[in-house]
């Protein structure tokens, strides 16, 4: 296990959740560190463009409605998800606040 100031920017390193966050914040900074991995964001762009082909706005009532269709979140920052992401100052210092729930080691 990599320590985090050990990293440097720009280097590629695998995130693995080892701990359940405690709190929502937590959570949702694990998520958003995990969207960041290439494999994810690849299908974030295959979602958006469903999303964007589905979109089919209506006339309801006299007024223009739009029944969007909700983005899908897959991860969530829960035990055991992982993923690999290049190591940006905005990531190691996301990472220093959720450093006691992940294991981080170079890719």
């Amino acid at each position: 296990m990599a320590q985090l100031a050990d990293i440097q920017p720009g280097a590629q390193i695998h995130l693995k959740v080892v701990h359940q966050p405690t709190s929502a914040g937590a959570a949702k900074t694990l998520a958003r560190l995990l969207n960041k991995d290439p494999k994810m964001v690849r299908e974030n762009r295959e979602l958006k463009t469903i999303r964007k082909r589905r979109f089919a706005p209506i006339t309801w009532g006299g007024r223009p409605f739009s029944g969007r269709m909700v983005k899908l979140h897959r991860h969530r920052g829960d035990l055991g998800e992982e993923g690999t992401i290049r190591a940006s100052v905005d990531v190691l210092r996301d990472l220093g606040s959720v450093a006691r729930f992940v294991e981080i080691t170079p890719a």
